[in-house]
C-alpha cells in the first residue's frame, strides 16, 4: 500500500499544481475580461467562453483532490450514532457506490465527448470534446483514490488518507458535531 499512496500522492500533487494553475488564469483573464470591458471599452470575445470552460475543470477535478483526503462532505452524526461494525459496512457500501458512480461517469462521459466530437465553440474554435472531457478525467481521479480509500477500509493496512492534511487543518476544520 505504501507504493500505491506514494504514486497516488504524486498523482494529488500533480492534481494540485494543475488546479492552482487554472485558477491563477482564471483570474488572469477575468482581470483582463473587466480591464478591456470597462476601461478600454472593447470587450473580448473569447474570455467568457474560456472562464466558463475553465472553471468546470477545477469543479470537477477540485472533486478528485477532495476524495484523495476524504474531505467529500457527510453527514457525521448518523455515523456516529451506530455501532462501530454498522458504520464500517456503511462507509464501505458507500465507497462501493461512489466507485461504481465513478465508473459509469467515465463510460458516460467518454461517450458525450465523443458525441461532442470535434463540433467547435463559437469563440475559441476548440471541439467541444476539450471542454467535455472534463467529465471522464474527473471520474477517472476519483476512481483511483475511492478504490484505493476502499482497500485499505477493508483490509486494515495503509493510511487513513493517501495524503496527509496540511498542519492548519488538523487543528478542527468545517467537520461539526452535534
Amino acid at each position: 500500500m505504501e507504493k500505491i499512496d506514494k504514486i497516488l500522492g504524486w498523482v494529488f500533487n500533480l492534481l494540485k499544481t494543475l488546479l492552482i494553475v487554472l485558477l491563477i488564469g482564471m483570474v488572469g483573464i477575468l482581470i483582463a475580461h473587466i480591464w478591456r470591458r470597462y476601461v478600454v471599452n472593447n470587450s473580448l470575445t473569447w474570455s467568457e467562453e474560456l472562464l466558463k470552460i475553465l472553471l468546470v475543470w477545477f469543479g470537477m477535478l477540485s472533486v478528485a483532490v477532495l476524495a484523495a483526503r476524504r474531505e467529500h462532505v457527510a453527514i457525521v452524526i448518523f455515523k456516529s450514532k451506530m455501532p462501530k461494525a454498522v458504520a464500517n459496512a456503511c462507509t464501505i457500501i458507500t465507497q462501493v457506490l461512489t466507485f461504481a458512480i465513478c465508473v459509469i461517469g467515465i463510460v458516460l462521459g467518454i461517450k458525450y465527448c465523443k458525441t461532442a466530437g470535434y463540433r467547435l465553440t463559437p469563440a475559441l474554435r476548440i471541439p467541444y470534446g476539450w471542454a467535455y472531457s472534463s467529465i471522464p478525467v474527473s471520474f477517472f481521479f476519483v476512481a483511483l483514490f475511492e478504490l484505493r480509500n476502499l482497500i485499505v477500509d477493508i483490509t486494515g493496512k495503509g493510511n487513513y488518507a493517501c495524503v496527509e492534511k496540511p498542519e492548519e487543518d488538523l487543528s478542527g476544520g468545517a467537520e461539526i458535531e452535534l
